[in-house]
């Protein structure tokens, strides 16, 4: 697994979020500098400590990008988790970069956030990978997984003909969106 770092990113991305933000364009070796000086923050903020707080339930998802590493364009996904605490704060508790969305990646992930502090997990949204909810079983045991309920209509919506799309999305929105158990049945 490796550290989250900003100064591999992609100068002419920098180069446009600070055009975006700014107004004004930056050479490359000041965009190069400035990344190089935010990898000791970004890298500290991501591996402070989480035993503050108790965060009853836990979003994780992972997102697969492309990085330069060694000389080359590499696949890689970005795996993170958002932890929400007793008040209904949401707050990012951690981002890293594995080979894939395999078991193993999500087991480290989850050791990490562990030995950093992360407690009192209850809950567990997420997609439905395999390899992550293996982790989830092993890594978080005793919590309750749920399928995110956007992978899920994502899911529902590709498995369905186009010209049914709308109708079945506004009528799976009505059963998320019930009052109660009885009424999502009627529906």
């Amino acid at each position: 697994m490796m550290e989250l770092v900003v100064s591999g990113v992609s100068t002419r991305k920098v180069e446009n979020m600070t055009y975006e933000l700014c107004g004004e364009t930056f050479s490359k070796s000041t965009i190069s500098e400035l990344c190089k000086g935010l990898d000791p923050t970004i890298v500290s903020w991501n591996n402070r400590s989480l035993t503050e707080t108790e965060y009853p339930f836990l979003i994780v998802d992972a997102l697969v990008i492309k990085i330069r590493e060694d000389q080359r364009v590499r696949s890689r996904s970005v795996l993170f988790a958002i932890g929400v605490n007793s008040q209904g704060y949401r707050e990012v508790l951690g981002i890293r970069i594995g080979d894939s969305e395999s078991e193993e990646s999500w087991s480290d992930f989850f050791i990490w956030l562990k030995g950093r502090g992360l407690q009192g997990v209850d809950f567990v949204t997420s997609d439905d990978h395999k390899g992550l909810k293996k982790a989830i079983e092993t890594q978080l045991q005793g919590t309750t997984w749920q399928w995110c309920q956007t992978h899920f209509m994502k899911n529902i919506l590709d498995a369905t003909p186009k010209a049914l799309q709308d109708e079945i999305h506004s009528r799976v929105r009505g059963i998320f969106e019930a009052a109660d158990l009885e009424t999502a049945r009627f529906l």
